[in-house]
């Protein structure tokens, strides 16, 4: 009962800070603003945008291959379409509750496939730290091709002060205020995690964590094809960069951006999606601090973050219902012939 409370509270806390970053980015906004990025979406090369969705398709394809190299070693060599149909489910239900989808798709196996949940759900876990290596490799080489442009860009956002402007001043008092409120509930976070758990037990699990966490990349070499393994993640993040590098150009004011500036958007936008529920509000936020270092205007960052995350989010609504609707039908059919 606890834990479902705590899964509840997380879920309402997560969509609280998506509703709370929609309207911090838009209060701001003058009428004249909303009508450009009213505008912004009606003049949009829908035709571009549509990279979203193939490459999207494209990178589950990559990652379903992925998961059942990693079943195999195990024994298991699920249906490829019913995989397919479970990691598009995934990400329908991350949108309703967090980490269901994760959950979701172990089952969706354990009934089509008969792979044991806990079996599955291990492979999953290892799935998350060859993404998570994958993203701050990724961040790496953003860091390594705009290194100036981005530490510039962090040192005036966050210490920037402009005496002589009011409006800039106050920009500067609320950085200040929210790095202060996210120190904080670091530490206040901390102390109750001690005082609850007491700090030898807290400093266990957290060695513990980090034993997984190298037992789960050691564990790797056991796979019979690695190289397949490395070129279907590989291509997962390929998919990730073609993203946005093709959609930019749905606006003649981001069309010339390129391969970095994709990058850049997938690393940052990466950990946006994962911060409030569905990444609303945040991802919207980030994508428009992003494109602002590369000189376009707030206005039409916040209009292409709200362009691509729309596009995304309806791919994966309708995704995620098609899939449901496939799953019966073709497990259906399988099951006349058997």
């Amino acid at each position: 009962m606890k834990k479902h409370l705590a899964n509840i509270l997380k879920f309402l806390i997560s969509l609280a800070l998506g509703i709370g970053l929609v309207y911090w980015s838009l209060k701001g906004v003058t009428a004249e603003q909303r009508k450009m990025i009213s505008d912004s979406f009606q003049r949009a090369n829908y035709g571009w945008l549509s990279f979203l969705i193939i490459f999207g398709f494209a990178s589950n394809f990559f990652r379903t291959q992925r998961w059942r190299l990693l079943l195999k070693p195990l024994g298991y060599t699920p249906d490829y379409w019913n995989t397919f149909a479970s990691v598009m489910i995934m990400f329908f239900a991350n949108l309703a509750f967090p980490r269901l989808g994760e959950v979701l798709r172990c089952s969706i196996l354990a009934k089509y496939e008969k792979v044991p949940v806990e079996k599955s759900i291990g492979t999953m876990v290892l799935e998350r730290i060859v993404d998570l290596i994958s993203i701050f490799i990724l961040g790496g080489i953003v860091l390594l091709f705009e290194f100036r442009h981005f530490y510039n860009f962090f040192l005036s956002f966050f210490l920037s002060d402009k005496p002589n402007a009011n409006a800039a001043a106050q920009t500067s008092y609320t950085k200040y205020i929210v790095l202060l409120c996210i120190v904080l509930a670091i530490v206040v976070g901390a102390f109750y995690m001690i005082r609850k758990h007491g700090w030898e037990k807290l400093s266990a699990a957290i060695k513990n964590k980090l034993k997984g966490l190298g037992e789960g990349i050691v564990s790797i070499k056991d796979l019979e094809n690695k190289w397949e393994f490395l070129f279907h993640t590989i291509m997962i993040w390929v998919c990730y960069i073609l993203m946005p590098y093709f959609s930019f150009k749905c606006l003649n004011e981001t069309s010339h951006l390129g391969v970095i500036a994709a990058m850049a958007n997938v690393f940052f936008g990466g950990f946006a999606m994962v911060a409030t529920q569905g990444g609303i509000g945040a991802f919207q936020i980030v994508t428009q601090k992003v494109l602002a270092t590369y000189g376009i205007a707030a206005i039409i960052g916040l209009s292409y973050g709200w362009i691509s995350w729309s596009v995304q989010t309806v791919f994966v609504i309708f995704g995620g219902i098609l899939s449901l609707v496939f799953l019966a039908l073709y497990n259906k059919e399988s099951e006349m012939y058997e």
